[in-house]
């Protein structure tokens, strides 16, 4: 598009604002023409996206050659751009592959119906989803909350190192064993901090590490291994621990049958499962109908228990 400054109605600076308000500039490269040649104008011409600027008076043949290039050079970039979202895609594909792995080797390891993981990650979705939109404290984009979501699946490696007599006991711990199966929250988080050394800024490892140490973590700092309170808690963490809970309470174990959905809905909220966050208990009102649908269990998944 070529633009001018000086028109009736609406002048060049307040089209090419709406145009960046709307993105629209992102794929509709504009080169603004004009006889104000001011440094502040032109400034303000390429902060609201402009991709060149030409002075009045000005030779049709280096208007048609700066043209030509912005096209060159949009071109190249949107190829660019395309091979990148492609190689990201590779990576998360690659990614989700062999994390599912892991969490298939997981339940296969704690007895656990094979659904738990599964439904942890729907679940952290859901919550997630509401919880950016009520909150304006909260703000994570579809690829972070898609990365909390993927690192949900390992919130508890830390198991893989709890002793099967314990970890796959039929029925209730004694306090000697339970503070054993808590130490799966530290063995998880060392492990995915070893792993992390590895790949150092990599997001889903930095999710992945605080969601397994802190998942069991209580807003009012009753939860283990830290006593962390509040929003010391990091907000990944705190997700999951809803989404956990919530799946443990319905689904089948060898020693009960599963609670239904409204009835686990009501005993998160009155607090008998720790306490949350308030805000995150009004994200799993807000869902609590697009869960029944979205968890929908066969009724004969007997799995064991999720501590």
């Amino acid at each position: 598009m070529l633009l001018d400054i000086v028109m009736p109605g609406m002048n060049g600076f307040e089209v090419l604002g709406d145009l960046s308000r709307r993105s629209i500039i992102d794929n509709l490269p504009v080169i603004m023409i004009s006889s104000e040649d001011s440094d502040d104008v032109v400034l303000r011409a390429y902060e609201l996206g402009a991709s060149d600027y030409i002075n009045r008076p000005f030779d049709s043949r280096v208007v048609r050659r700066r043209v030509s290039n912005t096209i060159r050079l949009y071109a190249k970039q949107r190829r660019l751009t395309s091979l990148l979202s492609q190689q990201y895609n590779e990576r998360v594909k690659n990614s989700r592959m062999l994390i599912d792995i892991m969490a298939g080797v997981m339940e296969l390891r704690n007895g656990e119906s094979g659904r738990h993981v599964t439904n942890i990650k729907k679940l952290t979705e859901l919550l997630l989803g509401c919880l950016v939109h009520r909150s304006d404290n909260i703000s994570l984009d579809n690829e972070e909350r898609s990365t909390i979501a993927l690192a949900s699946a390992l919130h508890d490696i830390g198991k893989m190192s709890i002793d099967d007599a314990i970890l796959n006991k039929p029925g209730r711990l004694t306090p000697e064993e339970f503070e054993i199966m808590k130490t799966h929250t530290t063995i998880g988080a060392d492990m995915l901090h070893e792993l992390g050394r590895h790949h150092a800024g990599n997001a889903l490892m930095e999710y992945a590490y605080q969601i397994a140490r802190w998942h069991h973590e209580r807003w009012d700092g009753k939860g283990y291994p830290d006593g962390l309170k509040g929003d010391d808690i990091p907000i990944a963490a705190q997700v999951v621990s809803v989404a956990d809970v919530y799946d443990a309470l319905t689904s089948v174990r060898v020693y009960k049958d599963a609670i239904p959905h409204e009835e686990a809905i009501q005993m998160i909220l009155d607090g008998k499962c720790g306490t949350f966050n308030p805000l995150l208990l009004d994200c799993l009102l807000e869902v609590q109908d697009r869960i029944a649908e979205t968890l929908a269990r066969p009724a004969d998944v007997v799995a064991f228990p999720t501590i």
